[in-house]
């Protein structure tokens, strides 16, 4: 049986688990092949409030450009934080490029603020850019705040109803991605809601999960990275997005209990069995 092959188009961090340190050992664990392509390169994630790093974007097209002539697909082009409106374009040059068959998947994690607003270092010309890119992609994995504000809606504080999240996935769905996970929406007290929607069944899903009191980077990434391993397995939008809000819920839990300095990242190596077929 072939291996499938994901590009995975995210920085790299050399310390601290998040990105691509965090992606390639689960999509890896599920069984295919993981072929990074750096968006940065970092001596540590940004938690530390210090580091040192190199941008890749310039190198980027050239990787591609090889790639291209050499005859190289991939199964998946999945995309996780991205610095720059320039790198938006070079993930859609890539998709066009190396996921252009009918089974091939587009994954976004449109990852550009939460907690109600943007990541300081993005504006609105950031966010017009990745309408664009949401609009090539089979899945889209944006938390509550980036749903909001692909849609140019308020970031309510209330807790939404279900018939109100399963109006959101419609809109996301129509702005062009087949397959919608929202993450991080408020639900009752100490609880958070994962819902999912599948433009081609008409599948929708919600599932709420304990709030985990502790924070620390890679969450989204596990998340994501999950969901694309299980539907390259031949799973469901609702299967993977269960499976996914399983697996970062057990890996908090985990890193919570293991009293590590929260800005290592999550301590994802003893939990990939858990991924294992």
């Amino acid at each position: 049986m072939k291996t499938k092959r994901v590009l995975a188009v995210h920085d790299l961090c050399s310390f601290g688990r998040c990105s691509l340190t965090a992606a390639i050992p689960v999509i890896s664990a599920m069984g295919m092949q993981v072929c990074p392509l750096p968006t940065a390169f970092f001596s540590n994630n940004l938690t530390y409030g210090e580091f040192t790093f190199h941008d890749f974007t310039d190198k980027m097209t050239g990787f591609m450009d090889r790639w291209e002539k050499l005859g190289f697909r991939y199964d998946a082009v999945y995309s996780g934080f991205l610095a720059s409106v320039e790198q938006i374009e070079v993930v859609r040059d890539a998709a066009r490029r190396f996921a252009s068959r009918e089974e091939s998947l587009v994954v976004v994690d449109p990852a550009m603020g939460d907690d109600g607003k943007l990541y300081p270092v993005f504006g609105p010309e950031y966010v017009e850019a990745m309408r664009t890119l949401v609009k090539e992609a089979t899945l889209i994995t944006p938390n509550f705040t980036e749903a909001c504000f692909l849609l140019g809606e308020p970031c309510g504080t209330e807790v939404p109803s279900s018939e109100a999240l399963r109006a959101m996935t419609e809109k996301l769905a129509a702005l062009g991605a087949k397959q919608v996970v929202i993450t991080s929406v408020p639900a009752g007290e100490n609880e958070i809601k994962v819902v999912s929607f599948d433009s081609v069944t008409g599948e929708y899903a919600e599932r709420t999960t304990p709030r985990i009191p502790f924070t620390t980077c890679g969450t989204g990434d596990l998340f994501t990275s999950v969901v694309t391993g299980s539907l390259l397995r031949g799973e469901t939008l609702a299967a993977a997005s269960a499976l996914a809000m399983r697996f970062v819920s057990r890996v908090m839990e985990f890193t919570l209990a293991s009293g590590s300095d929260p800005r290592e990242g999550v301590i994802v190596e003893p939990c990939l069995k858990e991924l294992l077929q």
